[in-house]
Parts: structure tokens; C-alpha cells; sequence
């Protein structure tokens, strides 16, 4: 294990108890670094050094005490569940206490993640990775480029968790663009006024889409469905609405196809040929009574 007692959670949170007992503790830290080696395609996280260790140890840290604490919130005993608190001095949190509390441990464990992937990026052994050998398919070829296609928040954990959904994207996008696609042959960051351009536009935004319909909220980047806080600091929080959802993924079906028409616009144009108008299919509502033609 990269953390082995319990004064490094301590160093690292800033929260944990240096006298707790780690034994408690240590079989969800082990869990955690179980889980970020399975997503990440690694066998251990104890080869790791410098910052790339540091940021491990991070991520670990703030995700395990997080469970710890979620454990702990009730004693269990064997006469069942009980609350103990001293009435005089404690008082028992509120639930929107608990949430923001979560939340803040969250976004701490996926900052920690961000900077992990960033270090292994660098690193050769990751370099033989088949996550690594993944992102070489992938036209969009790290966060940095996907946030200035998308300008959603920079997040290399976001890249890995949307790398799926960006192959698919792309084999879509491959088949609309035709024979001439070859992905080594596209630009990174290129102008905006190109075929490259809008051929990247056209995946990262079918990732994202495809990203909203088959995972929870919980996935999504935090710029686009993050809790709604009150700004007294009160427990007034509200999560998107179904109607909301569906409405911003239709708005990103429908930017796709223009940026799929325009890739194909643009396409023609550098090769010459005579530019031909690519059409859409009009967005047709079964509950109006007429259809757009």
C-alpha cells in the first residue's frame, strides 16, 4: 500500500485522526487503490514516485476517509445501530452538512486524480498500458485539446472516464467522413476553419452526449451538472431536472450534426471539389399535428 498509517491521512487530508487505529482503516484504503489501478489499467500504485506518488497518495487518502467517515456516522453494536454524542458540547450535523461535506471530499479525490493521470502521462511504463494504447486511437488526444474543443473544465480523469464514448463518437464520425479519414493525418489543435477542426468538434461533442444518456449525473463534468447551492450557504440545493437533461443533450445532438455537416462542407472544399449542401434531417416532433418538410 502507498499509505501505511494513519498519520500520513492525517498529512494528507488535513482531518484524519494521527491516533486512530489504522487497522480500521486499512482495508478501504486498499479498496480505493484497488479501484484506481483497475480503471487506470496498472497492477499496484507502490511503484510510483514524485509527484505521481504524491498524487496517488492524495487521491486515496480523501477517498478512503470519505467512506470512513460515512461508516462511522452511527455506532453499530450488537443491540443494532446507535448515535452516541456528548449533547453538552457536540450537536449532530445536518444532511446538507453530510452532503457538502461529501462533495468537498469529492472533488478533492478527482483533483488528486487529475494531476495522477497527468504525471503517468509522462511515464513509460504507463506508456504500455493498454488504457495508453487506447488514447493513441483517439483523434482528440488529451484533456487539453478536449477542453478547447468543448471548453468544459480541464480534467484528465474526465478524458480517461470519456474515453469510451469519444472511440464511439469517432467510428460515427469516421463513417460520415468517408474513405479519406485517417486519423493520423488530422491536425492537433487545429484552425477553426478546417475539416480537421470539425471533425473533432463533431466527436468530442457525441462523446459527451453519448456520456449524458448512459451514465449517472454523478459522471458528468462539474460545469454542467453541478448541485445548484444556495448563496446564504443555507441546505436549498437542486439537481437537474430530467426535462433540463434532455434538453441540453438534444441541444448537443443537434450541434453535432451541423459540425458533421460542416466536416463534410469543409472536406469538399479543401479537395477541390464543387461544394455541395449537406442537409440535415429536420428535428420532427410526433405531438405536433404537422411535420417540417
Amino acid at each position: 500500500m502507498i499509505i501505511t498509517k494513519s498519520e500520513d491521512l492525517r498529512n494528507l487530508t488535513g482531518s484524519f485522526y494521527a491516533n486512530n487505529d489504522f487497522s480500521k482503516i486499512e482495508n478501504t484504503i486498499k479498496g480505493v487503490e484497488t479501484d484506481i489501478c483497475r480503471i487506470l489499467g496498472m497492477q499496484s500504485l507502490d511503484g510510483l514516485a514524485g509527484d505521481a506518488k504524491l498524487a496517488a497518495q492524495q487521491a486515496v487518502a480523501f477517498m478512503a476517509t470519505m467512506r470512513f467517515y460515512r461508516l462511522n456516522d452511527i455506532s453499530h453494536e450488537n443491540a443494532g445501530r446507535k448515535v452516541k454524542i456528548d449533547k453538552e458540547n457536540e450537536a449532530r450535523p445536518f444532511e446538507w452538512q453530510l452532503a457538502r461535506d461529501d462533495r468537498a471530499h469529492l472533488e478533492e479525490y478527482y483533483r488528486a486524480l487529475d494531476r495522477l493521470v497527468f504525471c503517468l502521462m509522462g511515464n513509460e511504463n504507463f506508456h504500455q498500458s493498454a488504457l495508453y494504447q487506447r488514447i493513441q486511437r483517439v483523434i482528440i488526444g488529451n484533456a487539453d485539446e478536449l477542453t478547447w474543443l468543448t471548453g468544459i473544465e480541464p480534467s484528465p480523469w474526465l478524458y480517461i472516464q470519456l474515453l469510451p464514448f469519444l472511440l464511439e463518437s469517432q467510428q460515427f464520425v469516421e463513417k460520415a467522413y468517408g474513405e479519406e479519414f485517417i486519423p493520423g493525418n488530422l491536425q492537433q489543435l487545429p484552425d477553426t476553419g478546417t475539416a480537421d477542426y470539425a471533425t473533432k468538434m463533431a466527436t468530442a461533442l457525441g462523446a459527451i452526449a453519448l456520456m449524458g444518456r448512459r451514465t449517472s449525473l454523478q459522471a458528468l463534468p462539474y460545469g454542467l451538472m453541478q448541485l445548484a447551492m444556495s448563496n446564504g450557504g443555507g441546505n436549498t440545493e437542486t439537481t437537474p431536472s430530467i426535462e433540463q437533461l434532455n434538453a441540453y443533450l438534444k441541444q448537443l445532438s443537434i450541434d453535432q450534426r451541423y459540425w458533421i455537416n460542416e466536416m463534410k462542407r469543409l472536406r469538399d472544399l479543401a479537395a477541390g471539389k464543387d461544394p455541395v449542401m449537406h442537409l440535415q434531417m429536420p428535428d420532427n416532433d410526433k405531438h405536433h399535428k404537422f411535420m417540417r418538410v
